[in-house]
């Protein structure tokens, strides 16, 4: 993968993250309204770490994972090294500001505080979002997406490495388990997977690369607007759908554009390329952790969300845990991994042809 590509990969999702977590943070309860306009752009981040995730997939497949085995331990090492310490904290933080600031917590739509053993436990086994349950733990609301990401994990799995036709049983029981809402959304998580395959096969040129990349920024920087007309026909479970396919193809585009682009230009120093590697690494933590961090700055505080140092509290505060976490969680990553891949490498091996 070239350099400034990739590069361009960790931009976007730490953007991404970030976007969503001052999203959440624009609330008027946590920091007065500041920034609120950024909120619009919360769930088109989302999308885009679905389709991201798929390309970044097709290329682990493609040049590293060759064996269902280092695909799981990398998987399974990659959501739980950070979904645990997340469930960890959202518990405590919650456990605290319950009592401390009830007035945020109790019958608050943003708390799911009802039978918390069933979704500590659903959102640990990644099951909270089955059937649209909405069982995300406590305050953190940002869960819910590991619950679409695990099953579009597994499903590719069994569609990848498996060399039997049960493959497709196996993928459609999937999806039944997991409902109508993961699996309708599938096909984005797939475009991420299109996009590396398009861009390894075609070579554009920077005119015609330079068109894929505007016009994809352009529509996901719209996404606003398109996402406002009345799609009441295009509904799973009550969720819309149809902005959501719209964002998916516009990162699609960008993704595509960029790739192409990415063959153009000076090369990048290498203080910069370490600068941007090192903050986009923190990138999983933050969309983890931002949402019971903002709730603990909150309660802690001056009372008044517009304080000045209320806001700053709640955002740099929740910036600077996420940093000082995030190399906790890559260890935790790496030790699971070796342990998680060393059980799997002593059973029978199931390989792709």
């Amino acid at each position: 993968m070239p350099i400034k590509f990739s590069l361009y990969l960790d931009f976007v999702r730490f953007s991404a993250a970030l976007i969503v977590f001052i999203g959440h943070a624009a609330g008027i309860n946590w920091t007065g309204g500041f920034l609120w306009q950024v909120g619009a752009y919360a769930d088109t981040c989302v999308v885009v770490f679905f389709v991201l995730s798929g390309f970044v997939i097709a290329y682990v497949t493609d040049t590293k994972e060759a064996t269902w085995q280092d695909y799981c331990a990398s998987r399974v090492s990659r959501i739980w090294s950070v979904a645990i310490p997340a469930l960890i904290i959202t518990f405590m933080i919650d456990s605290v500001g319950v009592r401390v600031a009830p007035e945020l917590y109790l019958d608050q739509p943003w708390y799911g505080g009802d039978r918390p053993v069933l979704r500590y436990v659903a959102s640990f086994f990644m099951l909270h979002e089955v059937w649209h349950l909405k069982l995300v733990p406590g305050i953190n609301a940002p869960f819910w997406s590991l619950s679409f990401e695990a099953f579009y994990y597994l499903a590719f799995a069994f569609i990848f490495y498996s060399k039997s036709w049960s493959r497709w049983l196996v993928v459609s029981f999937l999806f039944i388990i997991a409902g109508p809402l993961i699996a309708v959304l599938f096909p984005l998580w797939l475009l991420g997977y299109l996009a590396y395959l398009k861009s390894k096969r075609i070579t554009l040129s920077a005119v015609a690369s330079s068109v894929y990349f505007v016009l994809g920024l352009v529509l996901l920087a719209v996404s606003p607007l398109i996402r406002a007309i009345d799609t009441s026909g295009f509904q799973i479970l009550g969720e819309p759908i149809l902005g959501r396919y719209v964002d998916a193809f516009a990162f699609y585009l960008n993704l595509i554009g960029a790739y192409g682009l990415s063959r153009f230009g000076v090369p990048i120093k290498q203080p910069i390329c370490s600068a941007i590697q090192k903050i986009a690494s923190t990138t999983f933590a933050l969309y983890l952790f931002h949402r019971p961090l903002i709730q603990f700055f909150s309660y802690i505080g001056p009372q008044n969300p517009a304080d000045i140092y209320r806001r700053f509290l709640v955002i740099v505060g929740t910036l600077t845990i996420v940093f000082i976490l995030s190399p906790f969680c890559e260890r935790l990553r790496t030790d699971f991994r070796k342990r998680i891949l060393k059980t799997l490498q002593s059973r029978p091996q199931w390989q792709k042809r």
